[in-house]
């Protein structure tokens, strides 16, 4: 029994043991050995099919995590540094009351002075979160978010300023220069930690504000 499969060598020296009479052990064998491997070969083929599954959903899920983690990454839609990363903001944010300002406040501007819904230069604002801290006699607007969105075809390259008035006369005046792709959203971040620095303010203050275009660097 040298050159008798392994398994059927095995199968019939169990069989031995019992008691069949005039009957040949060798077919039942052959026949239970064959169904052995058939159940192997079809619990092999299961796993393979099961494996494979498994590593395409891991890859395809991979993949939908990186294309989302770059979807987050755009979603300012801006190639600029000045772009924040947190969500678009629609209208205005503010917890005490800021009214829009005609006056432009910097003679360099290359545009009027724009609003919530203004387009200037292909960039639209469509929202505007203020964050006010406690200065030296009342809350001051200390950090300002402009969403502008990109609603054009064209890729639109353009340096917004944030204007921040109180009783209609001028404060600051900052830029942040920004690339929008078409279709896309940036939210300038402007901060003014000089409030609570230096500028002492009127708890009886009222805050206007604009935007508009100063000449790219």
């Amino acid at each position: 029994m040298s050159d008798v499969d392994p398994l059927i060598r095995r199968e019939m020296q169990w069989m031995a043991l019992g008691v069949l009479e005039n009957r040949d052990l060798a077919p039942i064998i052959i026949a239970k050995v064959r169904r052995q491997r058939i159940r192997r070969a079809i619990v092999s083929a299961i796993a393979v099919i099961v494996i494979g599954f498994v590593s395409i959903g891991l890859f395809e899920g991979f993949k939908l995590l990186t294309k989302d983690s770059v979807a987050i990454d755009r979603v300012s839609g801006s190639l600029g540094e000045n772009a924040a990363t947190q969500q678009v903001i629609q209208g205005l944010i503010s917890d005490y009351p800021i009214t829009w300002e005609q006056s432009v406040g910097d003679v360099g501007a290359i545009s009027a002075a724009g609003g919530l819904g203004d387009t200037l230069g292909g960039l639209t604002a469509t929202g505007l979160k203020v964050s006010w801290e406690r200065c030296e006699k009342s809350q001051c607007p200390v950090s300002w978010v402009l969403s502008v969105t990109n609603q054009t075809n064209d890729l639109i390259s353009a340096s917004p300023s944030l204007s921040v008035f109180t009783g209609h006369s001028p404060l600051v005046s900052d830029s942040r220069p920004t690339t929008v792709i078409p279709g896309g959203t940036a939210l300038l971040v402007y901060s003014f930690p000089e409030f609570q620095d230096s500028l002492e303010t009127s708890p009886t203050a009222t805050w206007q504000w604009n935007w508009y275009l100063s000449p790219l660097r």
